[in-house]
């Protein structure tokens, strides 16, 4: 990516405070190669009980292009379409890697983009977390997503997320497996509104760059902190 591009994106996007906003999450990124702590919600959507409530374009204008390869996001810049290589970070990577994108335009400026994988590297790309996808299995998943603060607000999310759900289904899954940090609450209530059930909560811990993983299944007497996000 590059960080000009980016620069030039964020500028246009929200100004000074939108890059002064992108400049903390870059020196955020770089601290949290060495200390980091979080933890996640895990969930399993229901790709078979999935139905058209989310299938309507939200907004006017919009066109959600599914990419595939580096050649499909060339297609697309040749017509006019921003390069998603340029401003998303990690893009190239996903790509390169089996991750299909799914991009999300408005007069051809990205206001959205989002991934999903079918098998173990693709899904590494935009997704490290250790938590397990049968692929062996016909489950996906998915991840990733971002929206351009301009955008924020106008129904992108669930729009996309059910396109992501379709894209799963239509190349034979039954199931999509999806991690949330636990607060995250705009897009867990954006996924709240899908067929899906808590599979339970991941624990990351970082330290001196060593990775560190614990699993908590739900217990479902007992509800989530935010029930109504998650």
């Amino acid at each position: 990516m590059s960080i000009a591009a980016r620069a030039r994106r964020l500028w246009s996007d929200g100004g000074a405070s939108g890059l002064a906003r992108g400049a903390g999450r870059f020196t955020g990124m770089l601290a949290k190669k060495a200390f980091f702590s979080a933890e996640y919600y895990v969930h399993e959507f229901d790709l078979m009980a999935l139905d058209d409530t989310y299938a309507a374009a939200p907004i006017d204008n919009l066109e959600v292009h599914i990419v595939e390869s580096d050649e499909d996001v060339s297609r697309l810049v040749e017509r006019g379409y921003e390069d998603c290589r340029l401003t998303v970070p990690g893009a190239k990577r996903c790509l390169r890697s089996g991750a299909v994108g799914l991009c999300a335009y408005v007069g051809g400026t990205l206001a959205h983009i989002a991934w999903v994988g079918l098998n173990e590297e693709a899904k590494r790309s935009f997704d490290a977390l250790a938590y397990r996808v049968r692929f062996d299995e016909r489950e996906g998943c998915s991840g990733g997503s971002w929206t351009f603060p301009s955008f924020r607000g106008k129904g992108l999310y669930r729009h996309v997320m059910w396109r992501r759900f379709t894209y799963l289904r239509e190349h034979g899954c039954l199931v999509c497996r999806h991690a949330t940090g636990v607060h995250n609450v705009p897009s867990l209530r954006g996924q709240a509104v899908f067929p899906c059930k808590l599979e339970g909560t991941l624990r990351f811990v970082r330290v001196f760059g060593i990775d560190r993983y614990s699993f908590k299944p739900w217990d479902h007497h007992t509800e989530p902190d935010d029930p109504k996000a998650a």
